[in-house]
């Protein structure tokens, strides 16, 4: 009969010991940090059902400097609209619905207050809703599933059951989706890109300077395709179409987090 040395094992137990400690340690300290969030969560909520809206969200404000999700992204949005918020209310709903874009909540919030502000936007091409049918990450996963499918289909070897031309079929088919995700991922990382006007009538100005004349104004609540900077200014392209320069502080990206 073979035995260890002594020191061994009682090397081995003190490392068992202390990875046991760090385990129990730090599973402590997570679950308390997440009870912690969640109380704060239930005590902007709270604030939110007491009318307390800007407390609600300085509340939900510090919990998405900590970590973003869809629900807490909508409750922010839903306290900056009750507060009169429009910009903050409507780019807190664009960034929920782009990490949970089948969400009828969050878009039915966002129409309604569109509509009620006036900010009426033209109907979306068939290309658009397309895209809107599946976020970033979801586009990204179906791209790369389908061309992992089409390698896998075009290397496995033919066999008997399956011939070679619906073999080929197959993996044509697998090609198509993956190509198809592809094009949804790129429609949806643009998207991901345009701004949101946080400021009640900003002025677009024809060059990127203080004195440079104004070409009008576009309403708080408008989204933005940004461009280049210079200094302070942004060569920004509305919903209209009008192209102009903005104040960096006017507007903010969706995805900016």
């Amino acid at each position: 009969m073979k035995f260890f040395p002594q020191n061994i094992v009682s090397q081995s137990g003190v490392f068992v010991l202390a990875v046991l400690c760090c385990v129990v340690f730090f599973g402590q300290n997570l679950w308390a940090a997440e009870q912690t969030q969640e109380e704060r969560f239930q005590s902007a909520v709270a604030a939110y059902g007491k009318g307390d809206y800007k407390q609600a969200i300085e509340g939900f404000e510090t919990l998405a400097g900590e970590g973003l999700s869809a629900p807490l992204l909508y409750n922010l949005g839903n306290s900056y609209a009750r507060y009169g918020k429009v910009g903050k209310a409507i780019l807190n709903y664009e960034r929920a619905l782009r990490l949970a874009p089948g969400d009828s909540d969050i878009r039915g919030n966002l129409d309604l207050l569109r509509r009620n502000q006036g900010l009426f936007q033209e109907e979306q091409t068939l290309g658009h809703r397309f895209i809107s049918l599946l976020g970033l990450n979801q586009w990204i996963l179906l791209a790369t599933g389908s061309f992992i499918v089409f390698a896998g289909i075009l290397l496995w070897p033919s066999v008997p059951a399956l011939r070679r031309s619906a073999q080929y079929g197959l993996a044509f088919c697998s090609l198509i989706v993956a190509v198809t995700a592809c094009s949804g991922a790129i429609g949806q990382y643009q998207k991901w890109h345009d701004a949101v006007v946080v400021v009640p009538d900003a002025r677009l100005k024809v060059s990127p300077f203080e004195s440079a004349a104004s070409i009008g104004t576009i309403q708080e609540g408008r989204l933005l395709r940004p461009g280049k900077v210079h200094k302070q200014y942004v060569l920004v392209v509305d919903e209209a179409g009008r192209s102009g320069w903005l104040a960096a502080d006017d507007f903010e990206v969706i995805a900016s987090f």
